[in-house]
Order: C-alpha cells, then structure tokens, then sequence
C-alpha cells in the first residue's frame, strides 16, 4: 500500500470530501480539490471546511512520508493545532502544496531519540498561481505504548 491509499484508508473523511492526493515525497506531498457545487459555501466559493480539509489532508500525507512505518506499529499520530490565514477566496479546482518546517531528518532523528516529537507543516493552497491561503499544522507524534 502506498502512502496516499495508506492515508485515504486511516481517514476515509478524506474521501468523502473528494480530495485527491497527487504525490507524496520525503517532507512533502501535494493533494487537489476539485471545484464541486457540495465543497462550495453561499458566496460559490471554496467552503472554509473544504480548505481546512484539503490542507491538513496534505499535512497529513507530509506526516506520513516521515512516520508512516509507525502506522502499523500503533505509533501515535495526531494533530495538535492548526492556524488558517484565508487571503482570497478560492473559486475553482484548488491545490495544496504542503512541506515539512524545519530538516525532515532531524525531526525523524529527535522522534527516534526520544520517542516523540511534535513539528510544523506549511500549507499554501492555490487556484492556478493565486494563493488563496496559508495553513501550518502542528502535529505530534508519540511511541506506540
């Protein structure tokens, strides 16, 4: 399985909200959301939940590139917080583009270390070359008990 079917199965939401994982690298990974009348809110724009969604899926697959091995192990994983600077609204297919803050060796090194380690996500999410918002997302990650 690979790391975008890996995610997709752990978080079926992800599904249901209709993103796409395009690709999963070392510290980063990319996703789309298709422009569908059901992710739009009253103005015909990309509902805020569909943003926040598209983004921490992303995040999600960038957690997974540095500790999807701990999935299986019962390692846990989970979002700690998150902040949203909506800068213009999104009308049409929408990208993210998420990467990990800071060197995705030495976070996986401290995890190894001690056990845990809790880490940054930058998320831009675009239509065509506008960005529309800026997401990062603290994610925490723990030995399994």
């Amino acid at each position: 399985m690979d790391l975008a079917q890996l995610l997709t199965s752990i978080v079926p939401f992800v599904k249901t909200v209709g993103v796409a994982i395009d690709d999963i690298t070392p510290g980063a990974c990319t996703a789309h959301l298709p422009d569908r009348k059901d992710v739009q809110n009253h103005l015909g724009t990309l509902h805020a939940g569909a943003a926040y969604t598209l983004g921490e899926t992303a995040s999600g697959g960038v957690v997974l590139s540095l500790f999807g091995d701990l999935v299986p192990k019962g390692g846990f994983i989970a979002l700690k917080s998150a902040t949203v600077r909506h800068l213009k609204a999104a009308v049409g297919e929408t990208q993210a583009k998420a990467r990990v803050e800071g060197d995705a060796k030495a976070i996986r090194g401290s995890y190894d270390a001690g056990g845990k380690v809790d880490f940054d996500v930058a998320v831009q999410l675009t239509v065509g070359e506008v960005v529309t918002t800026e997401l990062v997302y603290t994610w925490a990650v723990r030995a399994p008990r």
